[in-house]
């Protein structure tokens, strides 16, 4: 039986779930802060230190955010359940599977505009040429047809990484609450709901995370180069992605209380 989603009851719910969570993780919110600040000075002028250190960063940003997701994902589920190992696994395959699709993705992307700039005529595009003229030829492409099935296809090429995201919405949830490790087993329940939790994410993931980069970039050139600077440019803007990534786990717990196979239909 398909169900029928409510968007705005989605929305609604999400961000109530949002703000019943956001006590509870206030400390480890504090602490995905400040990785994110150790994050972009390892990569900035903490590289000085050796190569390691943006992958150790790294490591620890992703190590903190699943304890975030755990925290936050106990609060709205109002559950004890849960594992660590299991809700990175989670989410380690849901990156493979990511990075298996986007690389074909990506390969296509990186040889179309060769392929349509030889087709078009306007620059004989080899290894040997210069990056600059093939920029200004693509530019000068864009208003064409060619431009046009370049876009397309970028389009397209983003559309199915996002249809991907929202029919693996309810892996990390689902983990969490059900105590076992599911990655696409979700997959069948959100079926035939892409559309819906597409137009729900708009109110939860895109809104949150447009706004947090508009502030972000308009503040680009106060932090300065300095190791304080990088560390705030990073601590900050993580602190921005906090309404994003609350309410994008709460429009999963949202969706899962609907559309889990042993949920009651909602009125």
């Amino acid at each position: 039986m398909t169900r029928d989603l409510s968007i705005p009851s989605l929305v609604s719910e999400a961000w109530s779930l949002a703000l019943k969570a956001a006590r509870p993780s206030l400390v480890i919110m504090l602490a995905l802060i400040v990785a994110g600040g150790v994050y972009t000075f390892a990569v900035g002028p903490g590289s000085s230190m050796g190569d390691a250190a943006p992958a150790i960063a790294a490591l620890v940003v992703f190590v903190v955010g699943i304890e975030f997701s755990l925290v936050v994902y106990r609060a709205m589920l109002d559950t004890g359940t849960g594992d660590r190992l299991r809700l990175a696994h989670a989410n380690l395959a849901i990156y493979v599977a990511f990075l298996f699709v986007g690389v074909f993705i990506g390969f296509f992307l990186l040889i179309l505009p060769g392929i349509l700039l030889k087709a078009s005529g306007r620059v004989d595009v080899d290894a040997e040429t210069p990056p600059e003229v093939v920029q200004a030829a693509l530019i000068d492409m864009l208003p064409t047809a060619y431009g046009a099935v370049l876009i397309l296809a970028c389009l397209a090429g983003a559309a199915i990484l996002f249809f991907m995201a929202l029919r693996l919405l309810l892996v990390g949830a689902a983990t969490v609450a059900t105590g076992q490790t599911l990655v696409f087993r979700t997959w069948p329940w959100t079926k035939g709901h892409a559309v819906k939790l597409g137009l729900a994410g708009l109110a939860t993931h895109i809104l949150p995370f447009a706004v947090a980069v508009l502030i972000n970039w308009t503040l680009r050139d106060i932090w300065g180069d300095s190791a304080i600077g990088a560390f705030l440019s990073g601590a900050i803007g993580m602190a921005l992605l906090v309404p994003f990534l609350l309410g994008g786990h709460g429009l999963a717990v949202a969706t899962l209380h609907q559309l889990h196979p042993g949920a009651e239909p909602s009125e």
